[in-house]
């Protein structure tokens, strides 16, 4: 790894990029997991019949947010990636582990 004979300096903006990815890429994941929680539950509601038109003003409201989600994870994922090669780590798994993401 380049890193081991660069100063300090270069070895914390190295670690500051990857944090920055990692956070962002778990602010999304448990966003995704909080709208598909409320999709479960209002599809349970739905079919209880209870106030059918705002429910499913609800569902689709929260479909699109699922997918802006889901498009901002897939990015932050990718530029993680991108960036983990840029260092030398190829082996992805363990970031899929991390952050429990599906690896499709």
């Amino acid at each position: 790894m380049f890193w081991k004979e660069q100063d300090p300096e270069i070895l914390r903006e190295v670690t500051s990029v990857g944090k920055y990815y990692g956070d962002k890429i778990e602010y999304y994941a448990k966003r995704k997991e909080r709208i598909k929680r409320a999709l479960r539950y209002l599809n349970n509601r739905l079919c209880r019949y209870t106030c059918p038109l705002l429910t499913i003003k609800l569902i689709l409201k929260l479909k699109k947010e699922l997918s802006i989600t889901q498009k901002e994870l897939d990015k932050y994922l990718y530029y993680m990636i991108v960036y983990r090669e840029a260092i030398g780590l190829t082996y992805h798994e363990t970031l899929y582990k991390v952050y429990n993401l599906s690896n499709d």
